[in-house]
């Protein structure tokens, strides 16, 4: 913990057309982006809806890079998942985050309880990876 850099915040446009921000959630934070024409986004999906369910008081966040919005929505819709997606049209926000690197799909970043970047994740993350980090942030 005593290497990790400040505080980061993601802030944008929901898929809803609402504004979100980290700022508005406390605790641990997983942030993924993902496109739905990306396909290890979409292999990597079921993992990401397991480990919300099985982590509750975790909250996900979900980057649409360079997506058509309707695209995106139904998306959404159709692999389940209830945490919310901020639109992300030119990746500037996962590139100013560090969410992905280049325009590489999918990237997972997981904020610890300051909302520092406490674990990323080039690709496709799975679930004994992504639950490890949990369990030991949630401890911190």
């Amino acid at each position: 913990p005593s290497d990790r850099e400040g505080a980061i915040e993601i802030s944008g446009t929901t898929l809803e057309g609402n504004q979100l921000s980290t700022a508005d959630f406390s605790g641990v934070i997983v942030v993924n982006a993902w496109a739905s024409w990306c396909a290890p986004c979409r292999d990597e999906w079921p993992v990401l809806v397991s480990v919300s369910d099985a982590y509750p008081t975790v909250d996900f966040l979900g980057l649409n890079e360079a997506d058509d919005l309707a695209a995106a929505i139904q998306f959404v819709n159709e692999v389940g998942g209830d945490w919310q997606h901020l639109q992300d049209k030119d990746n500037s926000i996962a590139l100013k985050s560090g969410v992905v690197q280049g325009s590489y799909l999918p990237g997972t970043v997981v904020l610890d309880k300051q909302h520092r970047i406490a674990a990323k994740f080039v690709g496709p993350v799975n679930e004994s990876d992504l639950s490890r980090i949990l369990e030991q942030l949630l401890a911190e």
